[in-house]
């Protein structure tokens, strides 16, 4: 209550009256006004009624509640922003602190203080020390409080986010992966809470997945050749070995694209070779395919030597192989300007 005390003060000013004044209206002593304006202690709730008439003002405003609560949020904000600028964790720890304890129930402010407690062990405490592991579950509590008590998804899955990277910390690990599970990247979450070969097959999981997200994007449109080609390496980088498995259906649809942009630039010779290796690609996909039906393959370049390769786990959208797949884009009209060379109509024959 130290902040009507302040007030109580501010206003008695303002009209310009005495602390003995001020006792002497309400029937008090004036030890009470001096021990209220310092904060030692706090008027009766007989007295607060009196008390905001005397001084003109609502028990709102003698309690400082007023409806101007975006100004001092967006001051609260202002300041919190300014810490990230700074990169000053202690105040914005401090900051974090001061927005909970004016606003409780507000999870927005709960996820600061959450973060704060998190970088503050991490950036103000000596490491594995008794503070810094208090700190660690300080945040866990406040994100536990938010994933319990919040409806709003976004802040929930922040909260889940955060509860993950910090249960780790004190020794939690494993209760750490219900919670990731939960989370709309799962999978990226139960990298923190994976260890060992179980870790590291998660690690590979997710740079593969990554590799076909950008192998897509950069094939997106079929139009531009550097763009394909630079896909076709990204996959030969990464597996670097040869032993491309599912990916020889990759590279097989990637030099069907490069041909259809070289024949588009005229250079024919290269469109062939890029047709002829094409079709390569999708006799080699269709014998591992055979394979992979009756035995996972494992893949042994380094980058992905955890994964493997399981003919019954594809999804399948047709009933041509993937050579007959080769002969059906032969006949597409992007190929039109090959159409009378004998190198191109001997790909039929294949």
């Amino acid at each position: 209550m130290a902040h009507i005390g302040i007030k109580i003060k501010e206003l008695r000013k303002k009209k310009d009256m005495t602390q003995e004044k001020l006792a002497e209206y309400l029937h008090v002593s004036f030890q009470a006004v001096s021990k209220w304006e310092t904060g030692a202690a706090s008027p009766d709730l007989s007295v607060i009624v009196p008390l905001a008439r005397l001084l003109d003002v609502t028990t709102d405003e003698l309690f400082g509640i007023s409806n101007d609560v975006d100004e001092r949020q967006e001051e609260l904000l202002k300041m919190w922003q300014e810490t990230w600028n700074t990169g000053d964790t202690e105040k914005r720890y401090e900051i974090s602190k001061m927005a909970v304890s004016e606003y409780p129930g507000n999870f927005d402010y709960l996820m600061w203080l959450a973060d704060a407690e998190a970088s503050f062990a991490i950036h103000n405490c000596v490491k594995y020390s008794d503070e810094q592991k208090t700190h660690f579950e300080n945040a866990v509590k406040y994100y536990e409080m938010i994933i319990e008590d919040c409806t709003d998804d976004d802040v929930r899955h922040d909260a889940i986010y955060g509860i993950v990277m910090n249960l780790p910390n004190i020794g939690r690990r494993a209760d750490a992966i219900p919670y990731a599970k939960q989370h709309p990247k799962s999978d990226e979450l139960l990298m923190w809470c994976l260890v060992g070969d179980e870790s590291e097959k998660q690690r590979q999981k997710l740079i593969h997945g990554c590799m076909d997200k950008l192998v897509g994007w950069l094939e997106w449109g079929k139009h531009d050749l550097s763009s394909i080609q630079a896909a076709e390496s990204i996959v030969k980088t990464i597996i670097s070995d040869g032993n491309y498995l599912y990916h020889n259906d990759t590279l097989m649809h990637n030099k069907i694209w490069q041909a259809m942009c070289l024949t588009r630039e005229k250079k024919f010779d290269e469109a062939i070779s890029a047709l002829k290796a094409s079709y390569e690609y999708a006799v080699a996909y269709v014998g591992v395919l055979e394979k992979a039906k009756k035995n996972a393959i494992s893949y042994t370049c380094p980058v992905l030597n955890k994964l493997e390769f399981d003919g019954n786990d594809m999804s399948v959208s047709g009933t041509t192989t993937l050579v007959e797949d080769f002969k059906e884009y032969l006949t597409w009209k992007e190929f039109n300007a090959l159409r009378d060379r004998a190198d191109f109509q001997s790909l039929f024959k294949l």
